[in-house]
C-alpha cells in the first residue's frame, strides 16, 4: 500500500536532500536511485545481476521495486557505475552510507575497501586510492540474517506479529558522496551552558586548532571564535540575542566553521534537559533548568510502503507536524535511529526525542 508521497515518487529524483543537515558540505553528489541488485547464497560476487532496486529501499519495501525479502545467509549486492572528474589535488573522496542492515562491505572497481557492522549506524568510506577520473564500479554487499544472530534488529522478526514487524534488509538511507581536503572537520559537539550563556563546541578533525566558528541568529552575526589545538572552544552569547529552545520557542542558532580549506556550515540551540524537583519536592523533567510537562507518543517509524525509509522529505515532515498539530511536544522514537534529518526536523520544528536504544539478540 503506497502513501501519497510514494504514489509522486520519482525514481529519478529520490531523497534528493542533504541527508546531514547537522554538517552540511558544498561538494555533495547524492547517489540514490536505480542501482543493479543480486541476492547470492554465498559471499562470492554474483556472476548476473537479478535486476534494478531503487535505492535507499530495501527490497523487502514496496517503493524498491524488487518485492522480495532476503533471508538469513543469503547475500544482497549492489551495484552502479559512478562517474567522477579528476581528484582534485590535496582533496579526497568520502562514500558515505546512512545506514545498511545489518553488515556491509564496500567494493570500489573490484578491490575490498571496508566492512561496516550495524544496521542503524551511518558509514564513510574513502575512496581516493581506489578511483580515478571517468567511470568506477561501486558495489556494497549486505548481510541480514535478523533474530540469528547477536546484531541490533529493532521490531523486525521472520515471524511477524504481535510486537513484531516485518522485516527489512540491506541499503535503507541515503547514499552520497563529498569531497574534502587532507584536513577537514569530521563533526561537531555542541554544549549549551545556560548558567554562562556560553555555547561550548568540540571540532574534530586531523588538526583542528584555528577553526574559526561562527554564530549567528536570523543572519546576524552573534558571536566568534576559534578553537584550540584539541578542538575545544566556546562562544558568549550576548543576553541580548540569547534564545533558549523549547517546544514552543524553536530557535536554532546558525553555524559556520572554516579550518582551511574546508567550511561548513551547521545549527545549534540553547537549551538543556535534566531531572529535578519542583517547589512540592517532587522528580520531574526539566527543560532549561525549569520542570517541563512533556505529552507525546510512541513514534515507530514504519512507513506502508517504504518500511523503515520515508518515501519523502515532505512525508516526514507531514508526520512531525502533524504530532505538533494535534498538541504533542514529545515523540518517543521506538527502537529505531531514524535518518538525520528527521531530528533536524524536530530541532526546526520543536518537538522533544526521547531516543530507545536499539535492542539486539538473545
Amino acid at each position: 500500500m503506497k502513501t501519497v508521497w510514494g504514489e509522486q515518487l520519482n525514481p529519478d529524483s529520490v531523497l534528493q536532500e542533504y541527508p546531514r543537515p547537522q554538517l552540511v558540505r558544498e561538494s555533495y553528489e547524492n547517489l540514490n536511485g536505480l542501482w543493479d541488485i543480486a541476492i547470492t547464497k554465498t559471499d562470492a560476487r554474483p556472476d548476473r545481476w537479478d535486476g534494478k532496486i531503487l535505492v535507499p529501499f530495501s527490497p523487502e519495501a514496496e517503493l524498491s521495486g524488487v518485492g522480495k525479502a532476503l533471508q538469513p545467509g543469503q547475500f544482497l549486492w549492489y551495484r552502479r557505475t559512478l562517474t567522477l572528474p579528476k581528484i582534485p589535488a590535496g582533496h579526497r573522496l568520502l562514500l558515505h552510507i546512512g545506514a545498511c542492515d545489518q553488515r556491509a562491505k564496500v567494493f570500489c572497481n573490484g578491490q575490498y575497501v571496508m566492512e561496516h557492522v550495524g544496521g542503524y549506524t551511518a558509514f564513510s568510506s574513502d575512496l581516493t586510492a581506489f578511483v580515478h577520473a571517468g567511470g568506477n564500479e561501486l558495489t556494497v554487499q549486505a548481510r541480514d540474517d535478523r533474530e540469528a544472530s547477536q546484531l541490533s534488529r529493532g521490531k523486525q522478526s521472520s515471524h511477524r506479529g504481535g510486537i513484531w514487524y516485518t522485516p527489512q534488509s540491506g541499503i535503507w538511507q541515503t547514499v552520497w558522496y563529498e569531497w574534502v581536503p587532507e584536513n577537514y572537520v569530521k563533526a561537531i559537539r555542541y554544549t549549551p551552558d545556560l548558567i554562562t550563556n556560553q555555547l561550548l563546541y568540540q571540532i574534530q578533525a586531523p588538526a583542528p586548532a584555528g577553526a574559526v566558528v561562527r554564530l549567528s541568529l536570523h543572519g546576524q552575526p552573534v558571536a566568534e571564535g576559534a578553537a584550540d589545538e584539541k578542538g575545544f572552544g566556546a562562544l558568549a552569547i550576548p543576553a541580548e540575542t540569547l534564545r533558549l529552545w523549547s517546544p514552543e520557542s524553536p530557535t536554532l542558532y546558525d553555524v559556520d566553521v572554516t579550518l582551511g580549506e574546508d567550511r561548513v556550515t551547521s545549527y545549534a540551540a540553547m537549551r538543556s534537559f535534566g531531572v529535578g524537583e519542583d517547589e512540592d519536592g517532587t522528580p520531574r523533567l526539566l527543560l532549561n533548568g525549569k520542570p517541563y510537562y512533556q505529552n507525546g507518543v510512541l513514534d515507530q517509524g514504519y512507513w506502508p510502503d517504504g518500511l523503515y525509509t520515508a518515501s519523502s522529505d515532505e512525508a516526514m515532515i507531514f508526520d512531525l507536524q502533524l504530532m505538533k498539530d494535534m498538541g504533542f511536544n514529545m515523540l518517543r522514537k521506538h527502537i529505531k535511529i531514524e535518518p538525520m534529518r528527521w531530528y533536524y526536523h524536530c530541532d526546526r520544528l520543536g518537538m522533544l526525542v526521547w531516543q530507545d536504544m536499539i535492542n539486539g539478540g538473545g
